[in-house]
């Protein structure tokens, strides 16, 4: 665990725009005087756009001077920059590359026996990117690299480091990996079609799961470490450069449920399993954002409980709280409460914008930060 991390976290997602509207020293020097000692800035978008003057980057923004200036800032005023990037989802790169698209399963199964991987009726994203193509892989990693070495931030922060859903997930190359394992494949993809196609029933896959099917239990098992082994060479990446970068990652908040079929299902869709980032990271963010999953705030206390039991002390845990969907101040306070008295070691809001649009909450936040 990164030594930069002794203090309790007190953390804002921002998109890059929104500081660029607001002004960033602005923005800066609220944020340390409402007492928050880390700032998680977008870096690069879902659609691939980066907010410095990259040399390799497929898309640029014209606001490209932000996260240089917030750099320089917070250096100055004693506040963490994390680096936040979007993983999995990349539409600059596949308006190139469109080859790298991540695979969906077909809507409908046809009468006739598929030709896995090659069937017309299988779709591909021009906005997922299939995260283990080698190209875009190499492609991402340099964009780690020039970021580190220019503007040493604090922390690279992963988010989308997940599939979208279990639905998603099923090129060529994983269908070939079904092959090499002796997998059912033709079985996997009716079961997939069962449960997310047109007329699925949403549960067929997860059942099947849970009652111990071998194929279905290996299958996920492989899309549990392509997350791992694209987190765990994120890692390698950056401590390698700067062995004291904090490396973070906003997670489903399923998988730090208390409940197990909570959990399989972040692993079952997601392909995130809490134990791998644990190991991997020096911050897990789960994303708690109770209004959003139609939750009581006690779900709070749950998460950061089990998420705690989870990491058993190998990676802190710094609960996302949400203030966005118009949610009321006075229930991000006790969100913020709650995570604290749970054992939570940070909290992070999500978002600066929502914030600093509303001055009642940007007063209690104060209050509850300093």
């Amino acid at each position: 665990m990164s030594e930069n991390l002794q203090d309790y976290v007190k953390g804002i997602w921002s998109w890059s725009s929104s500081l660029s509207e607001y002004g960033v020293e602005k923005a800066v020097k609220e944020l340390k005087e409402m007492g928050f000692t880390d700032l998680f800035i977008l870096a690069k978008g879902t659609t691939g756009t980066v907010y410095w003057p990259s040399k390799i980057a497929i898309s640029v923004s014209k606001n490209n001077a932000v996260l240089p200036k917030a750099s320089e800032i917070c250096k100055k005023l004693n506040i963490r920059l994390h680096a936040w990037f979007i993983v999995s989802q990349d539409k600059s790169y596949l308006k190139l590359n469109p080859s790298s698209g991540m695979w969906g399963i077909p809507l409908e199964e046809l009468s006739h026996e598929y030709r896995l991987g090659e069937h017309t009726c299988f779709r591909v994203s021009t906005s997922v990117v299939d995260f283990t193509d080698q190209n875009y892989r190499e492609y991402f990693f340099s964009l780690i690299k020039e970021i580190v070495s220019n503007y040493e931030p604090e922390g690279i922060h992963l988010d989308y480091i997940r599939y979208p859903n279990g639905a998603w997930g099923w090129g060529p190359s994983q269908i070939h990996r079904l092959r090499i394992f002796d997998l059912d494949g033709e079985k996997l993809l009716k079961k997939a079609i069962q449960t997310w196609g047109r007329n699925g029933d949403g549960r067929s896959f997860l059942d099947a799961f849970e009652h111990g099917d071998p194929d279905v239990i290996k299958w996920v098992e492989l899309r549990v470490d392509d997350v791992k082994d694209f987190t765990q060479a994120t890692s390698q990446l950056i401590k390698n450069m700067r062995d004291s970068i904090i490396f973070s990652a906003a997670l489903i908040p399923e998988g730090g449920d208390p409940n197990p079929s909570e959990r399989n299902f972040a692993s079952i869709h997601c392909g995130q399993r809490y134990q791998d980032f644990a190991e991997l990271c020096d911050l897990m963010l789960p994303m708690a954002y109770h209004q959003d999953f139609n939750r009581s705030n006690s779900w709070i206390e749950d998460i950061t409980k089990a998420t705690h039991k989870i990491a058993m002390g190998k990676s802190r845990v710094v609960i996302g709280i949400q203030a966005h969907n118009n949610i009321r101040t006075h229930e991000v306070v006790e969100a913020i409460k709650i995570a604290q008295n749970s054992g939570a070691d940070g909290v992070c809001i999500f978002a600066f914008h929502e914030v600093f649009k509303n001055e009642e909450m940007r007063l209690f936040l104060s209050r509850c930060m300093n």
